[in-house]
């Protein structure tokens, strides 16, 4: 892994997008923001198999470059999707990506009797080179991370222990005298107790109990926090040290904020993202391998819910001016088995928020 990460939250979708209703769609099927169809929004142009094509795309990924942004951390990512288009370009402008094993791999997917070989697809998928002819993780990818949340989501450690030797297992067992580099895993957790002593504790300790043969040596800590400075580096419950330096003496294991920062409805916010951002960049260079960055959470407010307190998170907001609408063809989609003709992408403009600066200076 990098030095040192400056990273971001990246699900920036426009209207109408609305995870509730994502799946009743062909282009937000799936919450997948980094496949081909939505290149309208983080790539500089476009043309669908109708001939209908952006030029004025929204170009996230050279904004995210040009904040000095060197981390993009993703939520969702359908297997069956093409992804290499989203990597080659966050190779091109040095980002890197922690790629996502969303929740549904340790629920839904979980039940199906073939998981084996889908998660070998699901492998597959961020390899270098497309179909069959990958030969190891995309240069893009610097780490896999696995579910968001659990506590939050009615998923068990145990669970995520089980799916992560499963992952490690369809790794090794690839195939096609592949030999997969054995690339960091994290699992990013919300700040909750899991019956520890410290926030996200519990759920670490019986991961590094477990002592699997297949994951523990890769691990990196994936803690997600709101918590000002003076929690993370200072005074941690009254304990006189911060939780970073409490967390690693206790579990010697690297370190990344997977969601840091604050919405913008609370009084000081700017100031405690300062604070986090600043204090998690000097750490890191007072204790090299400790804690490796994080990445802000978000570089968009959610759309669907903007004005809210989850809604007012994001370095950007969202505009009523669309820069051009796309029409897509059955083509261009490969995880729906119906005729996607007609379905439409509409990039709206980003305006920056007070927080944009802090990240750029950060």
């Amino acid at each position: 892994m990098s030095d040192y990460y400056k990273g971001i939250c990246y699900e920036p979708f426009p209207k109408p997008y609305d995870p509730s209703t994502a799946n009743n769609t062909c282009i937000f099927y799936g919450s997948d923001i980094a496949y081909d169809p939505i290149a309208p929004l983080w790539g500089k142009s476009y043309t669908s198999s109708t001939g209908s094509s952006c030029d004025k795309c929204r170009n996230d990924l050279q904004t995210l470059k040009d904040m000095g942004v060197n981390l993009i951390r993703l939520y969702d990512w359908d297997a069956r999707n093409n992804h290499w288009n989203f990597m080659n370009k966050c190779s091109e402008l040095g980002i890197k990506i922690l790629a996502p094993v969303s929740n549904w791999w340790l629920t839904d997917g979980w039940k199906l009797p073939n998981k084996l070989d889908l998660v070998k697809g699901l492998i597959k998928s961020f390899l270098n080179l497309p179909l069959s002819f990958g030969t190891d993780y995309h240069p893009a990818i610097a780490g896999i991370i696995i579910g968001n949340e659990p506590g939050l989501n009615g998923i068990s450690t145990q669970r995520c222990i089980e799916f992560t030797n499963l992952y490690a297992t369809a790794e090794a067992q690839y195939g096609g005298g592949v030999k997969l580099t054995r690339i960091p895993l994290g699992h990013p957790v919300d700040f909750s107790l899991y019956g520890g002593k410290y926030p996200c504790w519990g759920f670490w300790q019986p991961l590094i109990d477990s002592k699997s043969q297949w994951f523990v040596d890769r691990l990196f800590l994936a803690p997600q926090t709101y918590n000002g400075a003076d929690y993370l580096f200072k005074n941690a419950e009254g304990s006189g040290k911060g939780y970073v330096e409490l967390t690693y003496q206790q579990f010697k294991k690297p370190i990344l904020f997977t969601e840091i920062g604050q919405d913008r409805t609370k009084d000081g916010y700017l100031e405690t993202v300062k604070g986090q951002l600043t204090g998690c960049r000097t750490y890191s260079q007072k204790n090299p391998g400790q804690l490796l960055g994080t990445c802000y959470f978000e570089f968009a407010d959610k759309v669907w819910m903007q004005g809210t307190s989850e809604g007012s998170f994001g370095a950007c907001s969202h505009t009523d001016t669309i820069l051009c609408t796309v029409t897509y063809g059955g083509k261009d989609f490969t995880h729906w088995e119906v005729d996607c003709t007609g379905d439409t992408l509409s990039p709206d403009a980003l305006t920056q928020n007070p927080v944009y600066d802090v990240l750029v200076k950060s």
